[in-house]
């Protein structure tokens, strides 16, 4: 586990904090390790929009778990003012492919909202972020040749992404994701027909003449692991059957989310917090997601597949707790997560478009520049066709 050291807030960033006045980026630091960051990590953790997975305890257990496999390097980017007070953090990490070093967010596909943490308040001109991404190139222990920064919010807390002045296009699916309401009861009446919630009504009763129902949620290491236990066999079984990747059979997924699940657990603030939705003793459905700034990220899920349980909708109405629940809890929005289905489309009223920046630092990497803005041009069309990506999965199930 990397080490993580107590949270610190130096006196110049409060200071920028409260006047708020704009500051042009002074020094900026290139850090190959948590350790030399985590500090000015954590103050603007605190502070910035921002999402779990620019988290400290979401991305530590991510390189824990990755580093290693993908052959990562971090390059974790510090700009400060010219009084040096911390103002931006940039969570990237350096690998190679084929002959190219490329520079990218943290998280791979576990994360699915990339966002640098700028100071509210200080004003970050065109040629300052330029300046910036330019100079950590330089920096970098291992100079990359471009950078390739995907899946960002154009819009975070109402905060707009500061990476937006880079060459970008569409990511290849949208954050799905709506707002919550105090009032948890009026929330599903808006967000649900009178149809399918009956529908859903029904489903909970037929389960209920089997067993009792009950919402689980992970507070202590047993559960977490009994949950953690049921999620990967639902979650591998069920590609299985459809002749796909899970991308969760190997050992990195394992260690990563036992890591996300439990480190934290005791004080209430895991990474990923695991719910289940229990019949009797038996888990039916579990999800995974995190809390942060009042804001809910779900990230993975599973059901029981047997024909008698999977045919009264276990995922959906397990779902339907968590959300109802965080509305009672005080949060304000949540997010289902990357890609298109069917049960997002119910409960989400505010997707959110995501853009793809690339940005070459290097002659050769003009190169692969402008191969990857046609590959994921291409992504971008198969997954938003009618045809091309339902087409794309029956292929692939066929391999």
């Amino acid at each position: 586990m990397i080490a993580r050291t107590q949270d610190q807030t130096p006196a110049a960033a409060r200071q920028a904090r409260r006047d708020g006045v704009a500051r042009t980026i002074g020094r900026i630091d290139v850090h190959d390790g948590v350790a030399a960051a985590d500090a000015e990590w954590a103050l603007l953790e605190d502070l910035c929009p921002g999402t779990i997975y620019q988290t400290r305890r979401f991305l530590g257990p991510w390189l824990d778990a990755y580093a290693g496999q993908f052959g990562l390097m971090p390059m974790l980017v510090v700009a400060h003012d010219a009084a040096g007070a911390p103002i931006a953090f940039l969570p990237f990490g350096l690998r190679k492919q084929g002959p190219f070093t490329v520079a990218e967010f943290l998280g791979g596909k576990d994360s699915n909202a990339n966002i640098g943490l700028f100071l509210p308040g200080v004003e970050f001109a065109r040629d300052d972020m330029i300046s910036l991404l330019r100079a950590a190139a330089a920096k970098a222990k291992s100079p990359p040749d471009l950078f390739r920064l995907a899946n960002q919010p154009e819009i975070w807390n109402g905060e707009q992404n500061k990476l937006d002045i880079f060459p970008h296009q569409p990511s290849a699916s949208y954050l799905h994701g709506g707002h919550l309401q105090s009032d948890a009861a009026a929330f599903v009446r808006d967000r649900l027909s009178k149809d399918t919630a009956k529908k859903l009504r029904k489903k909970r009763q037929r389960l209920e003449l089997i067993a009792p129902l009950a919402h689980v949620v992970a507070r202590d290491e047993a559960t977490a692991r009994e949950i953690l236990d049921s999620f990967f066999v639902q979650k591998i079984a069920r590609f299985r059957d459809m002749h796909l990747d899970s991308g969760f059979e190997t050992s990195e997924a394992r260690l990563f989310f036992e890591q996300a699940t439990l480190y934290g657990i005791a004080e209430g603030r895991p990474a990923v917090e695991l719910h289940a939705l229990k019949l009797g003793e038996r888990i039916i459905a579990t999800y995974g997601g995190g809390n942060h700034r009042g804001h809910l990220h779900l990230m993975i899920n599973s059901f029981d597949a047997d024909p008698d349980i999977a045919r009264s909708s276990p995922g959906d109405l397990l779902l339907q707790a968590i959300l109802e629940q965080k509305c009672r809890g005080g949060f304000n929005s949540f997010d289902l997560g990357i890609g298109e289905a069917r049960y997002k489309d119910s409960w989400c009223d505010d997707p959110q478009p995501l853009f793809d920046s690339i940005m070459a630092v290097s002659m050769k990497g003009r190169f692969y520049a402008a191969f990857e803005a046609m590959r994921l041009n291409v992504k971008h069309w198969i997954k938003q066709s009618a045809w091309a990506w339902p087409f794309a999965l029956r292929l692939l199930r066929h391999k």
